[in-house]
């Protein structure tokens, strides 16, 4: 059965209490992701690919009142190691294992990357003073993590070898801005019409090459930086989240910061540096930032929607994309938490606030949600930011 390239919402049940205090969870049915599921001819196999291979146990990591940030590594076998991280507010997840890397967010801003050292049991600092204040991507290949640095004129990325010191720096590309973006963008002044860097939207490793999705406000390309090839994401200024899928294509969540314009998803082959396919989400583009993690046929896209008070947000969404276009699931609600991580074979987890210390997994083949294992579990009080099993 073909997916649809136009928006279909699915209506997939009624939400239920899982926990005492109130945490309210949507119950999914299997409707949209088991036919996704049987589009694929492969409901047996697992659908998720593994940034986080299984035989590295698990790892979360929660925020305190205080802000200290605290960390638990699960060995497969069960074996368990907490360590204090320090003061810090976000945890991104750069790239997984048994000693996994992790870039650490401070509370005033600033940036420590570190890993993970089974044998002394410690996490260890690989770079600190990290800049831009908003760094919100990274990427691991073959050793070197590249960081995108500076501003404006300056802006570039960085390859940070594992002993802290920079071993390479490429320049971003000039993006020249793009009419089609320019005619959607409101009042465009004279600012807008010029070329730029821009900023780096995400970096992403594909097949060995490391990919940079950079964006303005009248312009976003993808470029690859060691070959120097690119292309232009004609339309688009807004980069919501990005990964390579199971299928090796790059799938891109795009929109403009016209309200009137609407996400779209775009399928790129890394390689030949094309735009394959775009579909319409029919979803008003938003500034939250999306989640986006690769499946074993394509790619799962997360995106919390527009908070509304402390523990409410929107226009929740969840796509599952392949080759053939979407399926879309905006039943379940952002109370599971804002941010995605790898799960075991299958699934999917949801963190985050005002999810709180509660970890939650999605089965992307029958749509069941569940509470994560024990080996996920935080604090009462704390709120998880990063999770990954």
């Amino acid at each position: 059965m073909a997916l649809p390239s136009s928006p279909r919402r699915l209506s997939l049940g009624r939400a239920r209490s899982l926990e005492a205090a109130g945490l309210v969870l949507a119950t999914v049915l299997a409707i949209a992701f088991l036919a996704w599921g049987a589009h694929m001819g492969r409901a047996g196999e697992p659908a998720v690919a593994t940034p986080w291979p299984d035989s590295a146990g698990s790892l979360v990591v929660w925020r305190s009142a205080s802000g200290s940030l605290t960390a638990r590594m699960t060995t497969s076998a069960g074996v368990e190691s907490v360590s204090s991280l320090g003061a810090g507010s976000r945890a991104l997840l750069i790239a997984g294992g048994p000693r996994p890397l992790v870039l650490l967010t401070g509370p005033g801003g600033g940036h420590r990357l570190v890993r993970y050292a089974p044998a002394g049991d410690t996490w260890q600092t690989i770079a600190a003073s990290l800049d831009p204040d908003e760094l919100t991507t990274a990427a691991l290949d073959r050793g070197p993590v590249y960081l995108p640095v500076g501003r404006g004129s300056r802006a570039a990325v960085i390859a940070v070898g594992l002993d802290g010191r920079t071993v390479a720096r490429f320049p971003l590309p000039v993006l020249e801005p793009d009419p089609r973006a320019l005619m959607a963008l409101p009042g465009a002044g004279v600012g807008a019409r010029k070329a730029s860097r821009g900023h780096v939207a995400a970096l992403i490793v594909a097949d060995g090459d490391v990919l940079a999705i950079t964006a303005t406000t009248a312009a976003a390309a993808v470029t690859d930086l060691q070959t120097k090839a690119s292309v232009s994401l004609a339309g688009y200024t807004q980069i919501v989240a990005a990964t390579v899928g199971g299928d090796g294509a790059l799938y891109v969540l795009a929109g403009h910061v016209d309200p009137a314009f609407s996400l779209r998803f775009l399928r790129i082959d890394p390689h030949a540096m094309r735009v394959l396919s775009a579909w319409d989400t029919g979803v008003a583009a938003t500034e939250e930032p999306g989640s986006a993690l690769p499946t074993r046929f394509g790619a799962v896209f997360y995106l919390p929607g527009v908070p509304r008070s402390l523990d409410a947000y929107s226009g929740t969404n969840i796509w599952l994309v392949d080759g053939s276009g979407f399926r879309q699931n905006s039943a379940v609600s952002s109370n599971v938490g804002v941010r995605m991580g790898p799960g075991r074979v299958g699934s999917v987890l949801f963190y985050g606030s005002p999810a709180g210390a509660a970890v939650t997994s999605l089965d992307t083949y029958d749509g069941a949600l569940s509470r994560a294992s024990a080996r996920l579990s935080a604090p009462s009080g704390t709120t998880v930011v990063l999770a990954a099993d």
